[in-house]
């Protein structure tokens, strides 16, 4: 294996920590400021990175014509994304979260489906009725608790909008990162996104930042710096190195270390439930994404 690969999977294994992990500390961030304040510092953060990326890579220049896709992607899908994970690991544990929040891949295959026409197999339904089964696993304990819930359906919702958000985001891009690097696309979206994010803040900004203590300093530059830009950098290079395939891999190691840093960080509980649910909603995801491959090698 040369050096290049082997950078390019520690870059994804770091990448994925970073994922992981950022579901505890959007949850903890989001209660102790609301989702909106918590979002709208991290987002002040991001825009002044990301402005000084483009103006020091000098690709902040947008072709006229690529306005309208740059503003709806950022709008639909950079800032819907961004508020509803927000809200929705502000009710959700970050563990359950996670793993709901996986099933991202079948929404984009199916609005891919629906918006691109791109063929939608068998595996991909059945995929979906893996993960859907699988669902269903993870919340029996509330869908059949005669108390109230204790997990709030409106937050189950909010991820899966989360989920919705950012299918949007990947379809509207697609043709954009086929004229654009994905710095700048990225970076271009967010900035886009960051108004509405930033206007949706509850108090002033500083009255916010002062209040802030160190343990919520550090979460915010973890989200905004390590996860959001590092993490989506170590994400496109090793995704540039290796495979489609081999680097969607990965993905699957995110509610695992979300679950694992839930419980070691914020003691939450790790159900039979919660195992039994989630490999379900995964093997639904992979079945969707590796079921034609494996019939191939046959």
């Amino acid at each position: 294996m040369n050096q290049t690969k082997i950078r390019a999977i520690l870059a994804l294994l770091l990448t994925m920590f970073f994922w992981g992990s950022a579901a505890v500390f959007m949850r903890t961030l989001a209660l102790s400021l609301s989702p909106e304040n918590s979002l709208a510092l991290r987002y002040v953060l991001v825009v002044l990175v990301n402005l000084a990326g483009l103006v020091a890579l000098g690709t902040w220049r947008i072709k006229r014509a690529d306005w309208g896709r740059f503003a709806l992607a950022g709008l639909a899908g950079m800032a819907g994304y961004n508020w509803f994970v927000n809200a929705g690991f502000a009710l959700v544990p970050a563990g359950m979260g996670a793993i709901t929040t996986m099933v991202e891949p079948l929404m984009i295959a199916l609005l891919a489906a629906v918006v691109l026409g791109e063929k939608l197999t068998r595996f991909v339904l059945i995929g979906v009725a893996i993960a859907s089964f699988g669902a269903v696993v993870l919340f029996w304990q509330d869908l059949t608790a005669t108390a109230p819930s204790a997990v709030p359906l409106t937050g189950v919702v909010y991820l899966l909008l989360c989920c919705l958000c950012w299918a949007i985001y990947t379809i509207l891009s697609k043709p954009l990162l086929d004229r654009y690097d994905s710095f700048t696309v990225t970076a271009v979206t967010m900035i886009v996104a960051a108004p509405v994010l930033i206007g949706a803040a509850s108090e002033p900004l500083h009255h916010l930042a002062a209040r802030l203590d160190l343990r919520q300093w550090a979460e915010l530059l973890y989200l905004a710096l390590a996860s959001g830009i590092t993490g989506t950098l170590l994400w496109n290079y090793g995704a540039k190195h290796l495979s489609g395939t081999a680097a969607g891999t990965f993905l699957y190691l995110i509610p695992v270390i979300a679950v694992t840093c839930g419980a070691v960080i914020l003691a939450e509980p790790v159900t039979p439930y919660i195992v039994t649910g989630g490999a379900l909603m995964l093997a639904g995801v992979a079945a969707a994404q590796f079921g034609p491959m494996l019939l191939m090698r046959r």
